[in-house]
């Protein structure tokens, strides 16, 4: 702060310089008849620019690149927040509050970082002025300072008013986001329902109308605050001309510089108008991101600030020991449960869990890999229980492909993955004819469902975990590459010493599994494995 008030305080004194050297000049040219330049009076007049340029120059370059400092600072602040939330609580909070936030506002602050500068600049050359009027004329400056003072305090009510029209436009704008979310996340459904999609367009509608109308709002208030400015302005002038004359005597010789100062103010008062208007909306974006940072702070997970503490490296089974989690209550109504699971997963087996939609199948996954904690009863990893501290700990174990998986840009956490072993499982997934990892990157990621999953389980066999968790991962491949997965992907991963947890409806395949445990109604009961098919073999 101290540097950026320097660079401002110096652009401010140098514009005064200028004001004041401007008005000698011209005060010598009337008293001498002079036709000729004052040469020491040009030189100082270019000093003054050159230093007025350095400052702003220096000022607006350390105000960007600092604003962009703390944006960034914020935005990974509030990224780092999300990254260790708890499940449970993110999905209730929603994905629209941190898109507006963390994209949207942050976009706004930056690209009126320069808007800050001017307003600092700005106000400092303003105070400059009014001290050089101070010294040519008392009256004047008293006329002068106290309509500014009092245009400042009906300005900032003004703008006071335009920032709570501000929020108001920007609920708007996140309410016609979600409609836009809306239409393209469930494109399918309205495409396949007239009224539903009638119903959607609609509500868009509605809701780019609100928009339209808070919109309008805050422009009908940004006008008022410049034709506001615009009045006072004229108004000081006024006070100069018609009114100092009257009470100080002598101001006549003094009225020509007093005028040329207030004319000077010009540019800084108008300035100030045009950067407060346009501060105002950053000054929205930058509170709603500071709101969101306690918010996501209420949403971490317990034990995810700390370094945690370790879990057997070579273990022999993992076990849940009543484990059970309900759902909050909503309503009224009960919570779903499911568990309690009393349940040993010995290392290098094959479990398929079964059981119908809804049964709990996909919750009682979130519980095993520790994103959602038990609601009672407890994870263990050889006999060690795992608590919020090792929570980290017990996941490191695991490489997951779930039912809505998302498949990232680039395989982070596998910054360098090798080569040939990517080539060799791309080929082993028939997907080394369809795109090609190039370096810790997919070539292509515009793909079938199917062989998006097929990705999906390349990378997480390229994390080399010890568990592998797949949830309804075969629902979208084609019958032959249904049929390879279960007879030869699924026994070569077991040679590996692969643990196989997956979620599947393929009953022609249940043989495959060294295990299989059924779900109904959130709870669990393991039925026995049938035998393989008369001459079903498994590939080598």
């Amino acid at each position: 702060m101290r540097r950026l008030l320097l660079a401002a305080a110096g652009s401010a004194l140098s514009s005064t310089v200028v004001l004041a050297i401007v008005n000698a000049a011209a005060q010598n040219i009337a008293a001498e008849k002079a036709d000729f330049v004052d040469l020491p009076l040009g030189l100082a007049f270019v000093a003054a620019l050159g230093g007025f340029w350095l400052c702003q120059v220096r000022l607006v370059r350390r105000m960007a690149t600092d604003l962009e400092e703390v944006v960034d600072g914020l935005r990974l602040r509030l990224l780092d927040r999300v990254r260790h939330a708890d499940l449970l609580k993110l999905e209730k909070f929603g994905q629209t509050p941190l898109f507006e936030s963390i994209s949207q506002a942050s976009q706004t602050i930056s690209q009126n970082s320069q808007f800050l500068a001017l307003t600092l600049q700005s106000m400092l050359l303003t105070l400059a002025i009014l001290v050089y009027v101070a010294l040519i004329n008392g009256l004047a400056f008293m006329l002068i300072g106290g309509l500014l003072a009092l245009g400042t305090w009906a300005y900032i009510r003004l703008g006071r008013e335009l920032q709570a029209r501000q929020r108001t436009l920007m609920a708007e704008e996140a309410e016609l986001f979600e409609g836009v979310s809306d239409l393209f996340d469930g494109f399918k459904e309205q495409r396949l329902n007239s009224a539903r999609s009638d119903g959607l367009n609609q509500g868009f509608a509605d809701a780019s109308a609100r928009t339209v109308a808070a919109r309008n709002v805050v422009h009908m208030h940004s006008w008022q605050q410049f034709i506001f400015g615009e009045m006072a302005f004229n108004l000081m002038l006024g006070l100069v001309i018609f009114v100092a004359p009257v009470y100080a005597k002598g101001f006549s010789t003094e009225m020509a510089q007093v005028a040329a100062a207030v004319l000077f103010m010009s540019a800084p008062v108008f300035g100030l108008m045009q950067s407060l208007a346009i501060m105002s909306a950053a000054e929205a974006a930058a509170g709603r991101m500071l709101e969101l940072e306690p918010q996501l702070a209420a949403l971490a997970e317990a034990g995810s600030d700390g370094p945690g503490q370790s879990l057997p490296a070579d273990f022999r089974e993992l076990a849940l020991e009543g484990a059970s989690f309900t759902f909050p209550s909503r309503d009224g109504e009960a919570g779903f449960t499911v568990g309690p699971f009393d349940l040993t997963l010995r290392r290098g087996e094959v479990v398929f869990i079964t059981g119908g939609n809804g049964s709990g199948k996909s919750t009682f996954v979130k519980l095993l890999t520790g994103l959602y904690r038990p609601t009672a009863g407890r994870l263990s990893l050889d006999g060690v229980p795992v608590g919020a501290d090792r929570l980290g700990a017990w996941r490191e174990n695991m490489a997951t492909v779930f039912a809505d998986f998302h498949l990232f840009a680039r395989l982070y956490g596998t910054p360098y993955p090798d080569g040939e072993e990517a080539d060799r499982l791309m080929a082993w997934l028939e997907m080394e004819k369809v795109t090609a990892l190039q370096g810790d990157r997919f070539g292509r990621r515009d793909l079938s469902a199917g062989q998006r999953k097929r990705l999906g389980l390349v990378a997480a066999l390229l994390e080399k975990k010890p568990i592998l968790i797949l949830d309804e991962w075969a629902a979208d491949q084609d019958p032959h590459f249904r049929h390879k997965f279960y007879r030869e992907i699924v026994p070569a991963l077991k040679e590996r010493g692969l643990t196989i947890i997956a979620v599947t409806h393929d009953d022609h395949y249940f043989d495959v599994a060294d295990r299989r445990l059924h779900m109904e109604e959130g709870r669990l009961s393991e039925l026995p494995v049938p035998p393989a098919p008369a001459g079903q073999g498994v590939a080598a």
